[in-house]
């Protein structure tokens, strides 16, 4: 996938393009994301009973997250996964206008200032729904599979760096 312009920008309206998996509880990235939390059965229920089925995981424990504007996400996605390089969940966030790409822990402590970009750890929560599900306007790109893969920063930071520089809307 190209979304690349002649404009060197992003489309105005970006939404993705996969389709979401029947979301399930019992999946494997379901337990995953949920045994963040001691007990796990307070995230499972806040998907399966919160009006908008959406759990606040806490950062800095299992992963942290660095949120990307779409503007320079989006390539960089395409990229990735057009480079057969592994990836770790990603959950799009149409409200911010971004992509969350979940990172090891420790990377918001040594994510040094790039445009367009916010990485958060401890402290801070993951708003999301379950693996398959779509709510709010968050939806899960690449869902967690369950076996802990996450998104190298460094791979991040290198494919990130150019397109912050050539004129990008973030």
């Amino acid at each position: 996938m190209d979304r690349q312009r002649d404009d060197m920008h992003a489309p105005d309206v970006w939404a993705p393009t996969l389709q979401p998996a029947m979301p399930s509880l019992e999946s494997p990235g379901a337990q995953w994301l949920a045994s963040v939390m001691d007990p796990p059965s307070a995230i499972l229920a806040a998907w399966a009973d919160s009006p908008d089925h959406l759990a606040e995981i806490p950062l800095g424990l299992r992963f942290d997250v660095l949120r990307v504007s779409e503007g320079i996400a989006v390539p960089v996605l395409d990229d990735l996964a057009n480079s057969h390089v592994a990836l770790g969940p990603v959950l799009h966030c149409q409200r911010r206008r971004c992509l969350e790409f979940l990172v090891p822990v420790g990377t918001a402590a040594s994510w040094a200032p790039l445009r367009g970009t916010v990485c958060a750890g401890r402290g801070g929560t993951l708003c999301c729904p379950a693996p398959g599900a779509t709510s709010k306007g968050r939806t899960w790109l690449y869902p967690p599979l369950g076996a802990g893969v996450l998104t190298d920063p460094g791979l991040l930071r290198a494919r990130l760096e150019p397109l912050t520089m050539r004129g990008y809307r973030l």
